[in-house]
């Protein structure tokens, strides 16, 4: 009874460690994570079990795509890990089909398993079945900062949600995004 109560409290402290986070105020890049993930709270409260059971998680605080058949785009942000920035992620992203059009959103990839996230840092890939690039079919329309899409290839340990910032977007088109983690600096 005590080993099990033992290890069900060290897996809520490695699931709540990102939660508990606190941003350095001089960091503009923890100020906008931290936002996002409050933004994230207040609009889509169905989020919380991700948050509360998920290992790490990956917060871009804006990631933007444009094209006209061909795009691109990118964004930047940070993994929290056991309640510290584990380090910077990046993403670079390529796309091709019918599309026209801008847009800016926010973004969070949840790690439900250690596991997923040391694949994620070590390779870049999203899962164990994907490659050092993520492919996956993209529908989108979106005007302003509404706006509604479908990214599918989730795994069962990795989930990623995103929220609408802007722009003028209608595509129809298979993406590919690659992505970077670069470890914090030891402190």
């Amino acid at each position: 009874m005590k080993r099990a109560l033992a290890m069900l409290a060290l897996a809520w402290s490695l699931g709540a460690g990102a939660m508990e986070w606190q941003p350095d105020p001089a960091v503009p890049l923890q100020v906008a994570v931290a936002d996002t993930m409050r933004e994230f709270q207040a609009r889509s409260p169905d989020l919380e079990p991700y948050f509360r059971d998920a290992c790490a998680i990956a917060v871009f605080p804006r990631v933007f795509r444009v094209g006209l058949g061909l795009g691109g785009g990118g964004g930047r942000g940070l993994l929290l890990y056991n309640g510290k920035v584990h380090g910077e992620v990046s993403q670079g992203a390529f796309s091709l089909g019918l599309q026209a059009g801008g847009q800016s959103f926010r973004q969070i990839i949840f790690f439900r398993t250690c596991e997923s996230m040391r694949e994620f840092t070590d390779s870049g890939n999203l899962g164990p079945l994907s490659g050092r690039v993520e492919l996956a079919g993209r529908a989108s329309a979106q005007a302003g900062s509404s706006g509604a899409s479908m990214d599918p290839g989730f795994t069962s340990d990795v989930a990623l949600f995103s929220l609408s910032r802007g722009g003028l977007m209608l595509e129809l088109a298979a993406a590919g995004v690659r992505y970077r983690f670069t470890p914090a600096a030891p402190q």
